[in-house]
């Protein structure tokens, strides 16, 4: 078994916006000037720049697909959420003088998303 530090772990490198077309414009040139240079090959070039619209066209749908897929979920989760909190906020009014059900509701409590610290005064001197 190996572990993974880290420092080992590599950040995917993102070009530009304008890769694909720096790309293609590239590729295009040196087809048509025929360029060719030691341990470059020009078709795979050309083949990247076709490549990179495709999957650039593949990765914008299905970004597009989960960017509608979350929205549709967010304003779902918000009408449960609201349906949630009428529902608890109800139990609560119609046993509000019952200690033990209150007692079972308060674990529906909103919880603080951090530990909150005290405020403490930072006094300069000088």
């Amino acid at each position: 078994m190996t572990t993974v530090s880290r420092k080992n772990l590599r950040r995917t490198y993102h070009p530009s916006k304008t890769f694909d077309d720096d790309l293609d414009a590239f590729a295009q040139l040196a087809k048509a000037e025929n360029w060719s240079f030691s341990g470059v090959n020009a078709a795979a070039i050309e083949q990247d720049s076709i490549d990179q619209r495709n999957e650039r066209a593949a990765h914008d749908a299905a970004e597009g697909e989960f960017d509608k897929l979350h929205e549709t979920f967010g304003l779902a989760q918000q009408a449960r959420h609201e349906r949630f909190s009428a529902a608890l906020n109800a139990a609560r009014g119609a046993f509000r003088n019952d200690k033990a059900v209150i007692a079972q509701l308060d674990r529906f409590r909103r919880r603080a998303s951090h530990p909150s610290k005290p405020a403490t005064a930072k006094i300069k001197n000088g």
